[in-house]
């Protein structure tokens, strides 16, 4: 289960779960729609279409995938820290950003492993 395309599909789905929580919970709680909850589903989305070129070796997929899960990670952490600094609790929001942030960097892992394993082959070839 650790290869890099299904963990991928994994944070992805777990995005769009997360999402789609956030946008129901408000819409129960206030009876409001906050279109913004879904943007963690759109990212995950995004994510879950570029399973496929990941699997299929597509490298350029591959490092976008790595670049939209960083900036999803670092855009959570803003929000986080926003969040604790006024609010000074762990509500729903801080938790569902918790949970983007700790996938997030389980995901971006699995791709720096994945690429640095991709790079040796290519670097034993050129000392020859």
């Amino acid at each position: 289960m650790n290869k890099v395309h299904n963990i991928n599909t994994l944070y992805a789905l777990l995005l769009i779960l997360l999402g789609a929580f956030g946008f129901i919970m408000r819409y129960v709680e206030m009876g409001d729609t906050q279109f913004t909850a879904l943007i963690p589903a759109v990212f995950g989305l995004i994510l879950l279409s570029f399973t496929s070129g990941i699997k299929n070796g597509n490298s350029v997929i591959a490092h976008l995938s790595g670049v939209l899960t960083l900036v999803l990670v670092v855009m959570s952490v803003v929000m986080l820290s926003k969040g604790f600094v006024a609010e000074f609790n762990l509500g729903r929001k801080q938790i569902i950003f918790l949970l983007v942030i700790v996938g997030g960097i389980y995901s971006l892992q699995a791709q720096f492993r994945h690429f640095k394993a991709q790079r040796k082959p290519k670097s034993k070839a050129n000392l020859k």
